[in-house]
């Protein structure tokens, strides 16, 4: 799913379905000789485990230069350039088969800075992600509307929201496993989603003048948003962890879309009539951090 900015798509893909943007993290994050011009990943992926080392791995070498310190594979490869990537195993050096020793440690040397970078941005977004994991028990605590909602297992007879205390008190024993706390607040969290979804659809469509045949949730793995030519809209339920300002954000680009089917200029030009501070709604959802959901 191409991001915001990315150019329309043909007219039989846009009659089909267009979608907000791509949260997921794309394939190890590499570097060429050129510095900066690296793919940055958004911060809400779970970390991928290690691979298993295969028996002919190339041995790890450790980089000290007195400032910047790492451990880092060589790998050489049928290629032309080298290059770096920074994955989930570490550091990585791609070199073509002839590179010579010299021309290796002196590309290292040049992007050590770079590749310590983003060891540390790895860790730090590994650490945001396991901060904002959920306890499933009693104290438990779930970002709300940009809030948080303390959940409560105490044999509450039916499921009832304190909203004045940010209370969730779940008709569940207070020794239940963490997969039924979990069902039971995405069953609650859907059924908030679709009321709140389905106000502030019908609130900008009626600002835009477009037709809305339907609204419904999504949990889809790519996608904050999607709308189809047919005036149906689809949006996240998981939206709600984040606060009402992105989540009219996102329904206005989807309404917008009942406009103009592509991202031209006219397209953002509805969004910026239904919501004029899109621009920093956009990158402050670019940056968020979804809970884990596990």
């Amino acid at each position: 799913m191409p991001s915001p900015d990315a150019p329309g798509r043909t007219a039989m893909q846009e009659a089909a379905q267009l979608g907000l943007f791509d949260w997921t993290e794309p394939a190890p994050t590499p570097v060429c000789a050129a510095p900066g011009k690296t793919a940055v990943a958004p911060p809400n992926r779970p970390r991928t485990p290690p691979r298993a080392s295969a028996p002919d791995a190339p041995p790890v070498q450790h980089y000290d230069d007195g400032v910047h310190r790492f451990d880092w594979t060589l790998h050489r490869a049928a290629r032309r350039t080298l290059a770096l990537r920074v994955d989930d195993r570490g550091v990585s050096l791609l070199a073509p088969r002839l590179a010579s020793g010299a021309s290796i440690a002196q590309f290292l040397q040049q992007h050590a800075a770079w590749a310590q970078r983003k060891l540390h941005q790895r860790e730090q977004r590994l650490q945001t992600l396991q901060d904002a994991r959920i306890d499933w028990a009693d104290g438990g605590r779930i970002p709300y509307l940009g809030q948080h909602l303390t959940l409560r297992l105490r044999g509450a007879t039916q499921l009832h929201w304190d909203e004045a205390r940010a209370e969730l008190h779940l008709p569940l024993p207070p020794d239940s496993d963490a997969q039924q706390v979990r069902d039971s607040v995405a069953a609650w969290l859907q059924r908030q989603a679709l009321g709140l979804f389905t106000a502030r659809v019908g609130h900008f469509a009626t600002q835009l003048g477009v037709r809305v045949t339907a609204v419904k949730l999504s949990a889809a793995t790519t996608r904050w948003g999607s709308a189809k030519s047919d005036g149906s809209i689809r949006l996240h339920w998981r939206l709600l962890h984040f606060s009402p300002q992105l989540v009219d954000y996102v329904v206005a680009h989807e309404v917008a879309h009942l406009r103009e089917m592509n991202h031209s200029p006219r397209f953002w030009a509805h969004v910026g009539q239904l919501y004029p501070e899109y621009r920093k709604a956009r990158q402050h959802l670019r940056q968020s951090t979804l809970p884990p959901w596990d």
